[in-house]
């Protein structure tokens, strides 16, 4: 960038300077669309209505927002400043800061940057989006939320690992208020979505006339925003209380969130004294949650709580074959469970992978389908899953300590009663099996030597063939760490 020369007059250096501010910002909003941790509601709502004032000292880039509140906002509840921070660095060799100026509304019809427009499909999507928020009464078909018509309890592959979290789910949906509240947690693509979804599918199907009301906490979080700009708090009241069933996903967000924690808190309460069913999912227990409020806790953990758990093998294998349904091409079914054996941490990677090498087949027709070819058209995938599953010795003595209403210190300690030295063997087998760790290595990490490792995996399995509940109980530690 080059600077305007000193006997410039006022008029045009402040034209100048807000001209190199303009580019600096659509720079920085670039890499936040770009960046993953955005979500495109978020960068909709708040990046895109950030007007940039002027460069102040050369590096300083002053952003206006219309209000102090909404800077608050912006600045302690959604921590976005960090993210603006980092988008601005290292532009065109300077490195940027950000302050936020009160009294500037958002322009109206001023032309985006080329990265940020919208195209006539995405504002059509917008305009949905926008009835879907307003519109809180759910016909029987599911007109005015994103309930997808593919996520049926029928298609969903039921296995030890979700048995509990399907059959409460279902009775959900059959009797709601029964479970009340429903609060599914566990890892990102083990089926939690999918279930939200079932949910409402057979709910409006049994139950034309019920209100029902589907939304992510993300969506909550926006509209709660957007009423607050629009002084029009009674509809967002109105959305989450004038409801029959409120099913919420990814209920996490609210962490942190106080003034959103206290209305959903007051909505919690309406609806449950009326007995109208709630379904709450996360991928944390409540209690989990950082900056969640204690009384919220209490709330969400006084009805069912259930976990569930990445996909067997065999589970793995079955959804695998029920995707390729949708598809001419049919591949063996030792293609299917050598892609299954290789990703066992989500359903939404083992998607893409099918997905990716439908792709590959349908330009390369003629390309054999092999393990080997496999393997080289789905390589990136595989080292993505291999990364993404390290487990470490702290994680297995935090898992079993947990499962067995220990402390860590009770592993490492050199008590000896049954109740803590059998959880200390299955922690130490689980260690070697599931690390590579050496065992001098595990005998430091478990404060002893490497024989008392040796000792211990020799054992467990021995333990296990005598005693069913100790098998399973490892076999479901073993599955939980691998998810």
């Amino acid at each position: 960038m080059e600077w305007p020369a000193l006997n410039r007059d006022s008029e045009k250096m402040m034209t100048f300077n807000e001209k190199m501010a303009a580019e600096v910002w659509d720079i920085a909003l670039t890499r936040l669309r770009e960046d993953k941790r955005v979500h495109d509601n978020t960068f909709d709502q708040w990046f895109v209505n950030m007007t940039p004032l002027r460069l102040e000292d050369g590096t300083c880039l002053v952003v206006g927002m219309e209000s102090e509140f909404l800077i608050e906002w912006v600045s302690d509840t959604l921590r976005l400043t960090e993210y603006i921070g980092e988008a601005l660095i290292d532009i065109e060799g300077r490195d940027y800061s950000c302050r936020f100026e009160a009294g500037h509304p958002p322009k109206k019809n001023e032309t985006a940057p080329v990265e940020a427009q919208k195209t006539v499909d995405d504002l059509a999507t917008e305009k949905v989006v926008a009835a879907v928020k307003k519109t809180p009464v759910v016909s029987s078909n599911l007109q005015g939320i994103p309930a997808s018509s593919s996520y049926t309890f029928d298609n969903f592959v039921v296995g030890e690992e979700n048995r509990y979290a399907y059959t409460a789910a279902r009775r959900a949906a059959e009797k709601p208020g029964l479970f009340n509240p429903l609060y599914i947690y566990g890892n990102t693509g083990t089926g939690k979505t999918h279930l939200l979804h079932a949910i409402a599918q057979e709910t409006s199907r049994n139950n034309p006339g019920m209100v029902v009301r589907y939304a992510t906490c993300e969506e909550i979080l926006n509209c709660f925003v957007e009423s607050l700009q629009s002084h029009q708090y009674g509809s967002f009241r109105s959305q989450l209380r004038d409801v029959d069933m409120l099913l919420v996903d990814d209920i996490h967000v609210l962490g942190s969130k106080s003034q959103l924690q206290e209305q959903f808190f007051n909505a919690f309460n309406a609806l449950y004294h009326e007995n109208k069913q709630i379904v709450l999912t996360s991928d944390k227990r409540p209690s989990e949650i950082a900056g969640l409020e204690a009384r919220l806790i209490s709330r969400f953990e006084q009805g069912v709580t259930t976990e569930i758990y990445a996909p067997g093998l065999e589970i793995r294998l079955a959804i695998l074959r029920g995707m390729q349904q949708d598809f001419m091409v049919r591949f063996e079914d030792d293609i299917l469970e050598f892609i299954a054996s290789r990703i066992s941490s989500n359903v939404r990677r083992l998607r893409g992978a099918l997905m990716q090498l439908l792709s590959r087949v349908s330009l390369y027709p003629d390309m054999p389908i092999t393990q080997e070819q496999v393997e080289n058209v789905l390589h990136s995938v595989f080292e993505e899953e291999l990364s993404s599953q390290l487990i470490t010795v702290d994680d297995i003595q935090k898992k079993v300590a947990d499962y067995f209403n220990l402390r860590i210190s009770d592993l490492l300690s050199d008590k000896r009663p049954k109740s803590i030295a059998q959880p200390r063997m299955v922690a130490m087998y689980l260690s070697r099996k599931l690390t590579d760790n050496s065992f001098p290595q595990l005998g430091s990490a478990f404060g002893r030597n490497h024989a008392t490792i040796i000792n211990a995996c020799e054992k467990v399995p021995e333990l296990c063939e005598k005693d069913e509940d100790l098998r399973r109980a490892v076999a479901l530690l073993e599955r939980q760490l691998k998810s």
